[in-house]
């Protein structure tokens, strides 16, 4: 097996953690203050390597830089590297764009981090952030518990991040999930229970998700809230 460096490893860890990154988000999340024809070479040679495996150019822009990105997920080798059970099989045949919005959503707290605005303390992707509490299934898309720098204050989130496709009706038992939770949760479940962030794509959206939670959760409006995908850092740091 090839020698890997640490930040090797660490990307073929965040890779197999969040299912599928663009070069935008490997970029932000592993590289600093280099010229991107290094990334680009470190990233052929993991693929050479059998470490990562590339799909195909991503369509659509985000935190990532646009379009015209590869998309990489955990290769052969990769698997093998992190001691993964059974034979290895691509995770998918095509870009996830819902797994790349989640990494979206994830490089804004690495960017408020880097702009010395939070600490991350911690994060979790699927399934790792799954909990059942008091009965309620809860899957949010990703966890984040972060510090406000200079305040001395944490802060953690369960986040979902809404394309716009599901039904209302879908999202109004997903809130009521939420909401349930809220009530009954007790110390034996979780030691603080996290607010929760719903991100969504457009401004109708946001105020249809928003009369949902007025309507099942009102008690909770506090716990339970929604911003844009592109801009919600300001109103959570």
């Amino acid at each position: 097996m090839a020698r890997l460096t640490t930040r090797d490893a660490e990307i073929i860890k965040s890779t197999d953690q969040f299912g599928q990154l663009s070069s935008g988000h490997i970029w932000d999340i592993h590289f600093d203050n280099t010229n991107k024809n290094s990334m680009d070479r470190v990233l052929k040679r993991l693929v050479g390597l059998k470490y990562l495996s590339r799909i195909e150019r991503r369509l659509v822009g985000g935190n990532g830089g646009g379009s015209g990105q590869y998309v990489y997920q955990l290769g052969l080798a990769g698997h093998d590297f992190l001691g993964k059970r059974g034979k290895y099989t691509p995770a998918h045949r095509t870009v996830k764009h819902h797994s790349l919005e989640i990494v979206d959503a994830f490089v804004q707290f690495t960017k408020a981090e880097e702009a010395g605005a939070i600490k991350l303390i911690n994060y979790l992707t699927e399934p790792d952030a799954h909990m059942d509490i008091a009965g309620a299934k809860l899957k949010p898309d990703l966890f984040v518990e972060y510090e406000l720098v200079g305040l001395g204050e944490s802060q953690s989130l369960w986040i979902e991040v809404d394309r716009g496709f599901e039904s209302l009706s879908v999202i109004s038992a997903m809130v009521g999930r939420y909401a349930h939770a809220l009530e009954f949760a007790t110390k034996r479940d979780i030691e603080t229970v996290p607010a929760v962030l719903f991100l969504v794509p457009d401004e109708r959206r946001l105020r249809n998700i928003q009369g949902v939670i007025r309507r099942e959760a009102e008690q909770y409006q506090d716990m339970l809230r929604v911003e844009l995908a592109s801009d919600f850092m300001a109103s959570v740091s």
